[in-house]
């Protein structure tokens, strides 16, 4: 509803103001600085530089009605055109004392018709007595929901209040975190930040009082339906509905085709200055919707019968606008493409599915604690620090049959190394296991023990030294891990009853150093598992 309560010229909320001929509102002071006035001896003058000057002011079309058009010049604020004072040319000689009354003229800025002003001046224009008490009350409504709502970005405590909402990332920032987090440039250009949404019961806040939801009003924050504290982050193909994370590990879409919602958000915007255009209309039209309720509850009966022929003409207007425009969808050019699929389905044919069972990866430097040091294309892996840093694989594995092997290059000072799989999330500042996201083999130069939640067991004989080699296979047709240190079995499957999406992953200290080995065949056959101690 905001927008019907700003002023064409100044874009600001109505200041005192004035209904015009046409039915359109603008503020008095704005409409000071808009009237034009001639003196009328310039009319009757037949030439000179007074003349054109006349010539230049003069507004009027249809003298006796008062009505008439121009071409304009500037824009306001709010993007409207409005005419400038045109000032006298250079040595134009003023008019002089008793050469008569100055005409005057106002010209709307919105639908540009001119009204001739009489000797009562701006004073002659009603004033909008009903809208200048639904800003009043919009005003204090806005105020109360500002400072009610809070800063979702603040490292303080409590946050600072909210100064703007982004309705594109729908988050609240204050003056200095919009700053900071969200400029005005670069992909945050096009944002649109809007005032902090209304409480329930300020105008357009969607009260009982309020006439229903405001554009910004009762906005739900884009977390997880099924849980609550994780933001969308990926898009389910199949269910055609945005998830989280944990919906892919633990809920119904951990089997599903998924895809990155940023690629599915630019793969659905063929039509999106449709939807733009759309959207506008809907939000024009809704705000023309809550000022009519407002006005209705209003009980000044002579300033709504002032204003209600113009509003119900203009919803009617409305009406007809939606009515007449056929939302098709306008798909451009360069969609318009005929593809050959037959050269595809060929090869499609022709592969081997058996070679795709291979994975190929190598170390992930973006999800890297920051103590990890990476090279050799990113397949040798060490760190700088004395505690244990996790690095995980480029890959994500939610079925089939993988194995990848690390060879051991460094191995001093009798460190403990953990080999395995994890979440995306799991915690990297410490030994891989320890947390509920990893499942791990931790190993010494002596002995090897499985690792999950912190949970210690199955102790096996038998570690690791400079030239060794660790595999990990990871079976989820089977839902199984399982070690192998040299080629032969460490122990029985070290974890069972396993699903979700899982990486490879590795702890590590500034003692070991380790090269990773991908893309190797499932080992076939391998040596008699040693058995655990206990």
């Amino acid at each position: 509803m905001e927008e019907e309560l700003k002023c064409p010229v100044c874009g600001s909320l109505f200041r005192e103001p004035i209904i015009l001929p046409c039915s359109h509102n603008v503020c008095l002071p704005c409409a000071r600085t808009i009237a034009v006035q001639t003196p009328e001896s310039e009319h009757a003058a037949g030439g000179g530089g007074g003349g054109d000057h006349a010539d230049k002011l003069s507004l009027h079309s249809e003298t006796d009605s008062g009505y008439g058009s121009y071409t304009p010049s500037l824009k306001s604020p709010n993007g409207v055109r409005v005419l400038p004072l045109v000032p006298a040319p250079p040595g134009a000689a003023a008019a002089p004392r008793g050469a008569g009354p100055a005409s005057s003229s106002l010209t709307c800025p919105q639908c540009h018709r001119s009204a001739s002003l009489d000797q009562r001046g701006l004073r002659g224009f009603q004033r909008n007595r009903l809208l200048e008490a639904i800003v009043q009350r919009y005003q204090q409504g806005r105020a109360a929901a500002a400072a009610a709502a809070k800063c979702q970005l603040c490292d303080r405590s409590p946050p600072e209040p909210a100064a703007v909402l982004c309705e594109q990332c729908e988050v609240l920032y204050c003056a200095a975190c919009q700053l900071r987090c969200h400029p005005a440039r670069g992909p945050f250009a096009k944002h649109r930040l809007a005032p902090p949404p209304a409480h329930p019961g300020a105008p357009g806040g969607g009260g009982d009082g309020g006439g229903g939801k405001g554009a910004g009003g009762g906005r739900k924050l884009p977390t997880c339906a099924e849980h609550d504290l994780e933001n969308y982050s990926m898009y389910c193909v199949s269910c055609r509905s945005p998830v989280c994370y944990q919906c892919l590990e633990e809920g119904k879409h951990n089997k599903h085709d998924v895809k990155a919602l940023g690629a599915m958000w630019k793969q659905h915007k063929v039509v999106w200055d449709q939807i733009n255009h759309c959207t506008l209309k809907l939000r024009q039209s809704t705000g023309l919707m809550e000022y009519c309720l407002e006005v209705i509850k209003e009980n000044d009966p002579s300033g709504f019968l002032q204003i209600s022929d113009a509003l119900i003409k203009r919803v009617q207007v409305s009406q007809e606008q939606w009515v007449k425009g056929a939302l098709e969808p306008k798909v451009s050019a360069e969609f318009d493409l005929t593809l050959d699929s037959e050269p595809l389905l060929q090869s499609i044919h022709q592969l081997d599915f058996i070679q795709m069972k291979l994975a190929w990866f190598t170390f992930d430097p973006s999800s890297a604690h920051r103590d990890i040091v990476l090279s050799n294309d990113n397949q040798t892996a060490t760190c700088n620090s004395y505690d244990d840093r996790v690095v995980l694989g480029t890959a994500a594995f939610s079925k089939g049959v993988h194995y990848w092997e690390l060879h051991v290059d460094r191995y001093d000072n009798h460190p403990d190394p953990a080999f395995g799989i994890a979440r995306i999330n799991v915690v990297k500042d410490m030994m891989l296991g320890k947390d509920d996201k990893a499942w791990a083999m931790y190993v010494d130069n002596n002995r090897s023990w499985f690792m999950h939640c912190n949970s210690h067991t199955n102790r096996t004989e038998g570690g690791v030294s400079k030239g060794a080699t660790v595999g990990v296979l990871l079976d989820l047709n089977k839902h199984n891990l399982t070690f192998y240190i040299n080629g032969q079995q460490q122990g029985p499957p070290a974890f069972e009853n396993i699903e979700g999406v899982f990486m490879p992953a590795l702890s590590l200290n500034r003692n070991v150093q380790v090269t990773l080995h991908t893309g190797l065949e499932v080992p076939q056959s391998v040596k008699q598992p040693k058995l655990p101690n206990n």
